[in-house]
């Protein structure tokens, strides 16, 4: 999503049926949604479907553009540790318990499975590859390689992956690093959370989400309020979050 389109068309979202009383939208000036209390990780697609993962059953519920919400128990999946969507026809979820990535399709069905580094946390898709941090080993491996480390990380390893085409950053209060398949992994600033949008570099740092070069692109109401961003892949939608929470804020 590129700067100039955020300028112009970052509205923040005022409406969003949902028929599952779990789920209430409050402070409609501000696009903010209500859904169950401890959010694990929390994705958006093209069209603006939201997908919330959550640490009990139904671990996956999916709050759909037209008003409609569907909920997956993913009973394969002990203790989620992270999520990614792809959009052809499924979801990865990591399971730290198990020590291993699940891939399932569009109908909830389990498909394929891999073991993982150890304690596997957050995951995304990179171009065709999958990549995913291991708490364990303090790196961010790729199913495809996994003798392959992409990176290793300092502290705890709980922060987020995005990526754009083989461009990745991994993100977390201390450390951040843009990086690639062919690569050396490049610093970010420490400060604030940084994610990738279509070809564009955002960050929320404390009230605002501003571009690679610091300009303010949306300014929160509160300070702090949420410590996680994600975007669709087509850039047109982006989530604002906070691990823990029930509450996001949806921007398009």
């Amino acid at each position: 999503m590129c700067a100039n389109v955020f300028s112009f068309l970052f509205v923040v979202m005022s409406t969003l049926p949902v028929s599952d009383t779990s789920a209430e939208q409050t402070d409609t000036d501000f696009g903010y949604i209500m859904v169950p209390d401890g959010i694990i990780d929390a994705e958006i697609n093209g069209a603006g479907d939201i997908y919330i993962l959550l640490p009990g059953l139904p671990h996956l519920r999916i709050y759909s553009n037209d008003g409609t919400v569907s909920e997956y128990d993913l009973s394969d999946v002990i203790l989620p540790g992270g999520m990614c969507i792809d959009e052809r026809w499924g979801w990865f979820v990591t399971g730290e318990l198990t020590d291993m990535v699940y891939r399932y399709d569009n109908a909830g069905e389990l498909t394929d499975s891999w073991d993982s580094r150890g304690l596997p946390g957050d995951i995304c898709l990179s171009g065709l590859s999958v990549l995913y941090v291991s708490r364990t080993s303090g790196t961010v491996s790729s199913l495809d390689e996994p003798d392959d480390i992409l990176v290793r990380l300092d502290g705890s390893c709980e922060g987020q992956l995005s990526a754009s085409g083989r461009e990745a950053v991994y993100s977390s209060e201390n450390e951040s690093l843009l990086f690639g398949n062919f690569t050396a992994p490049e610093p970010l600033s420490g400060t604030g959370i940084w994610t990738v949008a279509g070809e564009e570099l955002l960050v929320l740092q404390d009230s605002c989400v501003l571009d690679g070069s610091g300009n303010i692109l949306f300014r929160l109401p509160q300070c702090g309020e949420f410590s996680r961003i994600c975007c669709s892949l087509n850039g047109n939608h982006c989530l604002l979050w906070s691990p823990g929470e029930g509450r996001i804020l949806v921007l398009q």
